[in-house]
């Protein structure tokens, strides 16, 4: 509403995608959980850590209008930002057709490039695919530790995020996860697991309670710090935390570290993005 945010200031693509736990700090509003890279979300099937958007679509919508992100008023506010500057009246009109800056096309225009938001060709990636030598020993015991301690049931798939869309997922079913599945462990109340009930929030559904759904593992060395709650700065400690509270499996700090030398082979090539020529506005602060 002021300006003063966009959507790269919590969804930072010079980086992970993600807010590096910014968000949760910034002044004078009420964000009480983390936000999520944006890189790969094209294989999501819902969206937010409980699952409340069924598209990309919905998501952005949601953004723009939550009191403690964007803070727009109303639809009608949000397409009289971009009215104001004449180049984007034209871009829309050459683009939608009913020619119209509207809070759905806006949606629709944010979703699409989040689509093309892939990082792909990980050492990880490679390895699966067939290439033994695109990981060292250590790198691969901790892939197989990834498979024996149970991580791969929920972290599967193209994303390492449970099914993306297709014949097993259709787009706005979730997949989701039990967090903490084992209650009382020491971690509990040291990272504040309990306090957000997750899609509970959403559905009011008892049987919900603590049901989150799975984030993805892509890049992971690149999107501390970790949970939904912004717990854990340390990959080593969240590997240590999700095997006890999922889990509980007895585990070496050996194994520990060689599962987090497999999860750092979960980063891709990062895409060039090069800055767009944006309509000109001089005279006009978009900064209220």
């Amino acid at each position: 509403k002021q300006g003063d945010v966009s959507c790269n200031s919590c969804h930072n693509l010079s980086m992970g995608g993600d807010d590096d736990g910014a968000a949760m700090k910034m002044s004078g509003r009420n964000i009480k959980r983390s936000a999520p890279s944006v890189w790969n979300v094209a294989y999501m099937s819902t969206y937010f850590w409980d699952a409340r958007a069924a598209s990309l679509e919905e998501q952005a919508t949601e953004h723009l209008l939550d009191p403690n992100i964007m803070a727009m008023q109303n639809a009608t506010f949000v397409a009289s930002r971009l009215k104001g500057i004449k180049g984007y009246v034209t871009i829309f009109a050459n683009t939608f057709k009913d020619k119209k800056i509207s809070l759905k096309n806006i949606s629709k225009a944010l979703a699409s490039f989040q689509r093309s938001l892939i990082v792909a060709n990980s050492r990880a990636d490679q390895y699966i695919a067939g290439n033994k030598a695109a990981l060292n020993k250590k790198e691969e015991r901790g892939y197989h530790l990834f498979q024996k301690q149970g991580c791969l049931s929920c972290h599967f798939g193209t994303n390492f995020a449970g099914p993306a869309p297709g014949p097993g997922l259709k787009m706005g079913e979730p997949f989701f996860e039990l967090y903490p599945t084992i209650r009382g462990s020491q971690y509990e109340e040291k990272y504040d697991m309990v306090a957000d009930m997750g899609n509970f929030h959403v559905t009011l559904d008892p049987e919900r309670k603590l049901f989150w759904r799975v984030p993805s593992l892509r890049n992971i060395a690149d999107t501390a710090p970790y949970f939904h709650n912004n717990a854990v700065n340390d990959l080593h400690e969240a590997v240590r935390v999700m095997n006890r509270v999922q889990f509980n499996y007895p585990i070496t700090e050996d194994q520990v570290d060689d599962i987090v030398a497999f999860l750092k082979t979960l980063t891709g090539v990062y895409p060039a993005i090069e800055l767009p020529r944006l309509p000109d506005s001089s005279g006009i602060s978009l900064v209220q």
